[in-house]
């Protein structure tokens, strides 16, 4: 009896058991439970569930409640935990902060390969902190650039100013002298003085070092310590002290320069070659050579040919045209002349004569006697007459109001030759008036008017 009571508690007990347990969970396996997701027990038991069946990833769900699917739900959030870790992996968080900084310190770094130092001891570069080649009275910048890639295609111009004029007329004679006795371009040598010490701006190239082609070493035991900006070959400057060769004046910078240029370097005698007349066939060909040679600055060259345009330096390449006899013999092309315009700088460009000014129609002389080359009209000298006078100079009288003879005529010493004017490109009656060594009229030809007019 006692046997039978207890088999009848237990099958109460199991039979309360099995009606907790809902239908779909009896039938349906766990694998198959997130397809079933039936809503009816979904949507109460989702809270519950999150707590009390750790196996569904509970902590990840909370991201998207909405989507019930248990096994979906770990899905999504595995997602954005991987897209931080794509771009600084297990190697690479500590990476990406200190590989920035090393790139922009690297661009310096080739610097320690100057191609100067093939030059020994002459090397071009400034002398000071102020960039020799961006020198403000004699390059504007390509900007300068400068730029090594943008300068190859870009035009170099330069605007002639006193200041350059000035130092010429100073180191002129000595470059011309120097040049012809030792087969080299004066011209191209002047232009590397204006290049290389900021047309004698520098203190280096000042008294009393007088080094105008920043020469590094000693001469004759004397030098000095500058600090100076060298070009790495791919227009990245650099800071360095050196010694600098120090000259009692500029004739003895000139002297050492073109040994430098006919001796060549220890290794190599003929290292500069390129640079002399005899190898050569213009001065083009000089500078060609010099860059990448002397200068590691590609446009080297060109800078040294747009001063050598600008300042008609060829004039140095060759003799000293002396003034033909008899020139103290020429007259002023005009009467009571007075002078509005001097031969030379003027402005940002360059004058090639003189101006003297008076009424429109005043006579305009022939300052000498000789042939008629040129009587014609000109988009700037206006109605204009040219004479080739004996002693080898030629005249030009410019801006007249009338031209009052023809090519081929000769004309004496103060005949008539034209009424002042204002023609071609004048602002107001005036006489242009040139002088020039040949009849070519060529801007290095010239010479100034009022060293060979009666004073």
């Amino acid at each position: 009896m006692k046997q039978s009571k207890k088999w009848i508690a237990l099958a109460l007990v199991c039979s309360q058991f099995l009606t907790t347990i809902p239908a779909s969970a009896a039938l349906v396996g766990p694998e198959d439970a997130t397809e079933s997701t039936p809503t009816e027990e979904q949507s109460p038991a989702t809270p519950e569930d999150q707590e009390s069946q750790p196996s569904e990833t509970p902590e990840e769900t909370p991201t998207e409640p909405v989507n019930p699917p248990v096994e979906e739900g770990p899905a999504v959030p595995e997602v954005p935990e991987e897209t931080p870790e794509e771009p600084k992996p297990a190697p690479k968080p500590e990476n990406p902060a200190p590989v920035d900084p090393p790139k922009e310190e690297t661009k310096p770094a080739p610097t320690t390969k100057p191609d100067q130092s093939t030059n020994q001891d002459a090397t071009p570069e400034p002398v000071q902190p102020a960039p020799v080649e961006n020198q403000g009275p004699s390059l504007p910048e390509l900007s300068e650039s400068t730029p090594a890639e943008s300068n190859q295609s870009a035009t170099i111009e330069v605007t002639p100013v006193k200041e350059t004029w000035d130092f010429i007329k100073e180191i002129g004679e000595d470059a011309r002298k120097i040049g012809l006795k030792e087969d080299l371009y004066g011209s191209v040598m002047i232009a590397q003085a204006i290049l290389e010490s900021a047309s004698g701006q520098s203190k280096l190239s000042q008294a009393p070092y007088h080094n105008l082609f920043g020469i590094k070493g000693t001469y004759e035991g004397k030098g000095v310590t500058f600090k100076t900006q060298e070009d790495d070959g791919s227009g990245n400057l650099y800071t360095i002290d050196a010694t600098f060769r120090q000259y009692e004046d500029y004739e003895a910078t000139f002297k050492d320069y073109a040994k430098l240029l006919k001796e060549g370097l220890a290794h190599d005698d003929d290292f500069y070659k390129g640079t002399w007349k005899s190898e050569t066939e213009s001065y083009e060909d000089a500078t060609e050579f010099l860059t990448g040679r002397y200068a590691t600055d590609t446009q080297y060259g060109e800078k040294l040919n747009a001063l050598i345009e600008a300042y008609a330096l060829t004039s140095y390449d060759k003799e000293k045209a002396e003034l033909p006899e008899g020139n103290k013999e020429m007259i002023h092309p005009v009467s009571n002349p007075v002078v509005s315009s001097s031969f030379g700088p003027r402005g940002g460009g360059f004058h090639r004569g003189v101006d003297f000014a008076a009424p429109l129609g005043t006579p305009i002389f022939a300052s000498l006697a000789g042939t008629v080359i040129r009587s014609e009209y000109h988009s700037s000298w206006g109605n204009y007459v040219a004479i080739e006078h004996e002693n080898g100079l030629t005249t030009l009288y410019a801006h007249n109001n009338q031209n009052l003879v023809t090519v081929g005529q000769t004309v004496e010493q103060g005949e008539i030759i034209a009424s002042m004017g204002s023609t071609g490109n004048s602002t107001g009656p005036h006489l242009h008036f040139e002088v020039s060594l040949s009849p070519s009229l060529a801007q290095d030809q010239l010479i100034d008017p009022m060293t060979v007019l009666p004073k």
